[in-house]
């Protein structure tokens, strides 16, 4: 099995760390996807049948970003940044789960959906997401789209992504220790590469304070990490989650950001 794909070592996903690949914004995607998934969920060790049926639900979110996001057309003059992109990552829950996302600039049409995507029963096709639905259902994951910005590219792009995520069997994945302050210096880091400032970061005795903008910080002890998002009072996470606490102030950033009247729209 190969060990990189398109530069990126799928071990970084199970240190702890946010892998990126380009995703062909074309037919190939879908072989793209697979293949990365294969790669990362044998670093992960996971299952042959967890890895059979995630690959078909990556495969369905990754042709969706050509079918949909282009039209079915390669783009001739393709921007240099907000291309189609493929991450994955562990996020720490009560037990890990590996979580996939493809990430497209292209705007949707309407609000951005907090529920499940159905087509109406005459339909003829657009079954992918009740495909998504089924097999992370299934494995007891979920699913779901919000509003991002992208990892690659020139610079971040405002955009949208939609992930699933299959929980990790136990043993399979153990966290590395990180100091309070090495941890806020990664996020700190991570936020700013996603074109979030100006930060402050203030490190103090076996804890840290990240203040993103009005009324959103994130708090880094020793023994968690903390946010606070206008709205949703503090949250709490796992001192080993900082990349999912990253991707959740990018997405309130972005949803702070979007204008309610003229939102994305596809």
């Amino acid at each position: 099995m190969e060990t990189a794909i398109g530069g990126i070592d799928p071990k970084v996903v199970p240190a702890g760390g946010c892998a990126a690949w380009p995703l062909p914004p074309d037919p190939t995607g879908a072989r793209f996807a697979r293949s990365v998934l294969k790669a990362v969920f044998g670093e992960l060790r996971m299952p042959a049948v967890t890895t059979y049926d995630a690959a078909v639900a990556l495969s369905e979110l990754a042709t969706n970003v050509h079918v949909h996001a282009y039209g079915g057309v390669v783009p001739a003059c393709p921007p240099i940044a907000g291309l189609p992109e493929l991450w994955a990552y562990v996020r720490w829950r009560a037990r890990p789960e590996v979580v996939f996302a493809v990430y497209d600039s292209a705007p949707w049409r309407g609000p951005v959906p907090d529920g499940r995507l159905r087509p109406p029963p005459d339909a003829e096709g657009g079954r992918g997401f009740e495909v998504v639905d089924a097999l992370t259902t299934e494995y007891g994951g979920e699913w779901g789209m919000y509003r991002t910005r992208s990892r690659l590219g020139a610079g971040p792009v405002l955009g949208k992504a939609v992930y699933f995520t299959v929980p990790v069997p136990a043993g399979l994945v153990t966290p590395g220790a990180c100091t309070a302050r090495r941890t806020a210096e990664e996020i700190h880091a991570l936020l700013a590469a996603r074109g979030l400032g100006p930060l402050q970061l203030a490190i103090g005795y076996g804890m840290a304070v990240i203040c993103v903008r009005a009324g959103m910080h994130v708090w880094v002890r020793d023994g968690s990490i903390s946010y606070r998002a206008p709205g949703l009072g503090v949250v709490r996470h796992s001192p080993y989650d900082r990349v999912e606490v990253v991707e959740r102030i990018v997405r309130h950033c972005a949803e702070l950001d979007a204008v309610p009247e003229h939102g994305p729209r596809r």
